[in-house]
Protein backbone atom coordinates (compact mmCIF):
# COMPACT_ATOMS: atom_id res chain seq x y z
CA UNK A 1 0.00 0.00 0.00
CA UNK A 2 1.23 3.47 -1.60
CA UNK A 3 2.00 5.96 2.09
CA UNK A 4 1.81 9.74 0.67
CA UNK A 5 5.16 11.31 1.82
CA UNK A 6 4.40 13.70 4.76
CA UNK A 7 6.39 17.07 5.45
CA UNK A 8 8.17 17.10 8.74
CA UNK A 9 6.74 19.21 10.41
CA UNK A 10 2.80 17.76 9.67
CA UNK A 11 4.56 14.49 11.51
CA UNK A 12 6.20 16.78 13.70
CA UNK A 13 2.35 18.51 14.55
CA UNK A 14 0.43 15.46 15.08
CA UNK A 15 2.97 13.45 17.58
CA UNK A 16 3.53 17.44 19.34
CA UNK A 17 -0.96 16.96 19.55
CA UNK A 18 -1.25 14.00 20.87
CA UNK A 19 1.66 14.15 23.28
CA UNK A 20 -0.51 16.85 24.68
CA UNK A 21 -3.78 15.15 24.71
CA UNK A 22 -1.80 12.25 26.58
CA UNK A 23 -0.13 14.07 28.84
CA UNK A 24 3.29 12.85 27.47
CA UNK A 25 6.63 14.46 28.01
CA UNK A 26 7.80 15.71 24.50
CA UNK A 27 10.83 18.30 24.05
CA UNK A 28 12.39 18.90 21.16
CA UNK A 29 15.18 16.51 21.24
CA UNK A 30 12.76 13.74 22.21
CA UNK A 31 10.98 14.78 19.24
CA UNK A 32 13.61 14.49 16.94
CA UNK A 33 13.91 10.87 18.04
CA UNK A 34 10.27 9.53 17.77
CA UNK A 35 10.65 11.08 14.39
CA UNK A 36 13.79 9.23 13.56
CA UNK A 37 12.08 5.88 14.41
CA UNK A 38 8.69 6.69 12.76
CA UNK A 39 10.63 7.24 9.56
CA UNK A 40 12.53 3.64 10.28
CA UNK A 41 9.02 1.77 10.79
CA UNK A 42 7.31 3.21 7.86
CA UNK A 43 10.94 2.28 5.94
CA UNK A 44 10.90 -1.67 7.37
CA UNK A 45 7.27 -1.85 7.50
CA UNK A 46 6.30 -0.12 4.21
CA UNK A 47 9.71 -0.07 2.43
CA UNK A 48 9.07 3.94 1.74
CA UNK A 49 9.71 6.63 3.68
CA UNK A 50 6.98 8.53 5.51
CA UNK A 51 8.57 12.14 5.08
CA UNK A 52 11.11 13.71 3.35
CA UNK A 53 13.62 15.01 6.09
CA UNK A 54 17.21 14.49 6.61
CA UNK A 55 18.20 12.76 10.03
CA UNK A 56 21.89 13.73 11.44
CA UNK A 57 23.91 11.84 13.90
CA UNK A 58 24.04 14.05 17.38
CA UNK A 59 25.18 13.75 20.61
CA UNK A 60 21.85 13.27 22.45
CA UNK A 61 21.46 10.28 19.49
CA UNK A 62 19.70 12.24 15.96
CA UNK A 63 18.86 15.85 15.26
CA UNK A 64 16.58 17.21 12.95
CA UNK A 65 17.63 20.42 11.86
CA UNK A 66 13.94 21.63 10.87
CA UNK A 67 12.62 20.81 14.10
CA UNK A 68 15.32 22.50 16.12
CA UNK A 69 15.43 25.31 14.57
CA UNK A 70 11.24 25.81 15.14
CA UNK A 71 11.38 24.17 18.70
CA UNK A 72 14.90 24.91 20.38
CA UNK A 73 13.49 28.00 22.04
CA UNK A 74 11.20 25.77 24.76
CA UNK A 75 15.04 24.40 25.76
CA UNK A 76 15.06 20.87 28.18
CA UNK A 77 11.23 21.57 28.49
CA UNK A 78 8.18 20.06 27.12
CA UNK A 79 7.12 21.47 23.82
CA UNK A 80 3.53 23.67 24.23
CA UNK A 81 2.16 23.26 21.18
CA UNK A 82 2.61 22.58 17.03
CA UNK A 83 3.93 24.82 14.43
CA UNK A 84 1.50 27.79 13.32
CA UNK A 85 2.53 29.22 10.48
CA UNK A 86 0.94 32.67 9.10
CA UNK A 87 -0.30 33.55 6.08
CA UNK A 88 0.35 37.33 4.77
CA UNK A 89 -1.49 36.58 1.18
CA UNK A 90 -4.38 38.46 1.65
CA UNK A 91 -3.33 41.21 3.72
CA UNK A 92 -1.88 44.48 2.87
CA UNK A 93 -0.99 47.26 5.17
CA UNK A 94 -2.90 49.94 2.81
CA UNK A 95 -6.24 47.88 2.48
CA UNK A 96 -6.32 45.74 5.33
CA UNK A 97 -7.13 41.95 5.30
CA UNK A 98 -7.07 38.27 6.80
CA UNK A 99 -3.39 37.29 8.60
CA UNK A 100 -5.09 33.65 8.15
CA UNK A 101 -2.98 31.10 10.54
CA UNK A 102 -3.03 27.49 10.10
CA UNK A 103 -0.77 24.17 10.96
CA UNK A 104 0.25 21.69 8.81
CA UNK A 105 -1.10 18.53 8.91
CA UNK A 106 -0.68 14.88 8.44
CA UNK A 107 -2.62 13.69 5.30
CA UNK A 108 -3.31 10.16 5.43
CA UNK A 109 -6.38 8.39 4.84
CA UNK A 110 -8.10 6.92 8.12
CA UNK A 111 -6.79 3.57 8.28
CA UNK A 112 -2.86 4.64 7.81
CA UNK A 113 -3.73 7.38 10.52
CA UNK A 114 -4.62 5.08 13.38
CA UNK A 115 -1.66 3.16 12.40
CA UNK A 116 0.51 6.42 12.46
CA UNK A 117 -1.12 7.14 15.59
CA UNK A 118 -0.52 3.67 17.42
CA UNK A 119 2.93 3.54 16.72
CA UNK A 120 3.52 7.45 17.56
CA UNK A 121 2.04 6.86 21.34
CA UNK A 122 4.37 3.65 21.73
CA UNK A 123 7.26 6.13 20.69
CA UNK A 124 6.01 9.10 23.21
CA UNK A 125 5.65 6.98 25.63
CA UNK A 126 9.02 5.69 25.89
CA UNK A 127 11.66 8.20 27.91
CA UNK A 128 13.76 10.15 25.99
CA UNK A 129 17.04 8.76 27.63
CA UNK A 130 16.31 5.33 26.54
CA UNK A 131 15.07 6.23 22.55
CA UNK A 132 18.97 7.83 22.66
CA UNK A 133 20.45 4.89 24.11
CA UNK A 134 18.75 2.69 21.20
CA UNK A 135 19.80 5.23 18.41
CA UNK A 136 23.76 5.50 20.23
CA UNK A 137 23.78 1.55 20.85
CA UNK A 138 23.03 0.72 17.64
CA UNK A 139 26.06 -0.03 14.53
CA UNK A 140 24.69 2.74 12.57
CA UNK A 141 25.54 5.50 15.16
CA UNK A 142 28.56 8.04 14.04
CA UNK A 143 29.61 10.15 16.79
CA UNK A 144 29.41 13.95 15.44
CA UNK A 145 32.73 14.47 17.54
CA UNK A 146 34.14 11.74 15.58
CA UNK A 147 32.86 12.96 11.98
CA UNK A 148 34.88 16.53 12.35
CA UNK A 149 35.86 19.10 14.79
CA UNK A 150 36.70 22.01 14.07
CA UNK A 151 37.55 24.97 15.88
CA UNK A 152 36.75 28.96 14.10
CA UNK A 153 37.36 31.29 16.45
CA UNK A 154 37.75 29.64 19.50
CA UNK A 155 34.63 27.77 19.55
CA UNK A 156 34.25 24.13 18.62
CA UNK A 157 31.68 23.03 15.56
CA UNK A 158 30.49 19.70 14.69
CA UNK A 159 29.69 18.30 11.23
CA UNK A 160 27.04 15.76 11.83
CA UNK A 161 27.04 12.77 10.09
CA UNK A 162 23.78 12.68 7.67
CA UNK A 163 21.67 8.87 8.15
CA UNK A 164 21.14 6.55 5.34
CA UNK A 165 17.02 5.82 4.62
CA UNK A 166 19.03 1.97 5.36
CA UNK A 167 20.59 2.87 8.46
CA UNK A 168 17.34 4.51 9.93
CA UNK A 169 15.62 1.39 9.27
CA UNK A 170 18.35 -0.88 10.74
CA UNK A 171 18.31 0.75 13.51
CA UNK A 172 14.36 0.84 13.66
CA UNK A 173 14.39 -2.73 12.80
CA UNK A 174 17.04 -3.80 15.72
CA UNK A 175 15.06 -1.91 18.55
CA UNK A 176 11.84 -2.67 17.20
CA UNK A 177 10.82 -4.87 20.08
CA UNK A 178 11.57 -2.49 22.46
CA UNK A 179 9.88 0.48 20.46
CA UNK A 180 6.82 -1.23 19.86
CA UNK A 181 5.92 -2.90 22.88
CA UNK A 182 2.83 -0.98 23.59
CA UNK A 183 1.34 -1.18 19.96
Amino acid sequence: MEIKTQTTMAVANFAINLAIEQKQDLSYLKLCKVLFFLQGYYLDKHQQPLMDCVFKSGIHGVINEEIISEFKFYGPGNIKGPKINLDFSQFSLLNGGEIKNYQEEVDLPETQLKELQKVTQALISKPSRQLGKAIINHRTYRSPILVKLSVILGRRTYEYAEYTNSEIEQCFANNQKFLLRRV
